[in-house]
């Protein structure tokens, strides 16, 4: 099954195949001037793909996991 860009569905006995870090998030990470918090990327070693977050807190969880050896996958805003 290859996982491209946009929704897949199929039933919930066939997604176990599925790796959960190739799930999408849920929205965007906007960024605009004045906000009061502060979105980016992290590029997380356990995916080799960058992980996004909202916030320092979310940015510094990310961080934790990723330096976990029991963590297989990290995903932001999951589905």
């Amino acid at each position: 099954m290859g996982l491209g860009v946009g929704e897949h569905r199929l039933p919930l006995a066939d997604a176990v195949s599925v790796p959960f870090e190739a799930g999408r998030p849920v929205r965007g990470f906007p960024s605009y001037r004045g906000q009061r918090h502060f979105p980016g990327l992290y590029w997380s070693s356990t995916t080799g793909g960058h992980v996004g977050f909202e916030s320092w807190l979310e940015r510094d969880h990310a961080m934790l996991l990723d330096f976990t050896p029991q963590v297989m996958g990290l995903l932001s805003q999951p589905l």
